[in-house]
């Protein structure tokens, strides 16, 4: 995967993980099951299986109903999301209960957060799904160096923007970006920890989105 080099070298991975919330754990599991039933293979929480997931939903884009939307976005959402926990360092759950909306990833090493259950809901429906957080979140600070790096990056199609596979590519290496603008900061290390996150819901962010990758 993109960078994964620099993202490690960059910010030292903990050898410990704590466990993620139980009902993102019960959702990922329920992940796991469905796409074992549709297609006799089995998830494992790496970045290697989000193809598979690509594919699974691939086999939902027909069923486009609210119903479907409903029972598949937290299975695919929390599974996603799992995968960037356990694979990009200083990853955490903020899982507020039945709010969909307010789901995320944030980052402790930068400033960087996104909804999961958004992005799922993109993926299946293809196309962006206003007021779910699906978009990268940033500083205001960190976004031209991010938009130089993306500009020298191989543009993607709407089919693949709206996959899980590239959105973890894209993280992957904003993630590297950010956590190598983090590791030029005089000491001590910034850290961004959830009252930071509490403090900057509802205020104004640079995101990434798809017009940066196109």
């Amino acid at each position: 995967m993109i960078a994964k080099f620099l993202l490690q070298s960059a910010y030292m991975v903990s050898d410990t993980l704590e466990q993620a919330p139980a009902e993102i754990a019960q959702w990922a599991a329920t992940c796991v099951k469905f796409v074992r039933e549709a297609l006799q293979l089995e998830l494992d929480y790496t970045p290697d299986t989000l193809p598979v997931l690509d594919h699974y939903v691939r086999t939902k884009v027909g069923e486009p109903t609210e119903e479907v939307q409903e029972l598949l976005t937290p299975p695919l959402g929390a599974y996603f999301g799992e995968v960037v926990r356990r694979h990009i360092p200083t990853a955490r759950w903020h899982a507020p209960g039945d709010d969909y909306r307010g789901y995320r990833l944030e980052f402790d090493g930068f400033f960087l957060h996104f909804n999961p259950l958004g992005v799922a809901i993109e993926v299946l429906e293809q196309e962006d799904a206003g007021g779910f957080g699906a978009h990268f979140q940033i500083l205001d600070e960190a976004r031209p160096a991010l938009e130089d790096a993306l500009a020298h990056r191989e543009s993607v199609s709407s089919d693949d923007y709206y996959s899980f596979t590239i959105r973890y590519e894209t993280l992957e290496l904003l993630s590297s970006l950010l956590a190598g603008i983090e590791s030029l900061q005089p000491p001590p290390p910034r850290r961004f920890g959830p009252e930071v996150y509490r403090a900057a819901a509802g205020q104004s962010a640079g995101s990434v989105d798809k017009s940066s990758l196109s």
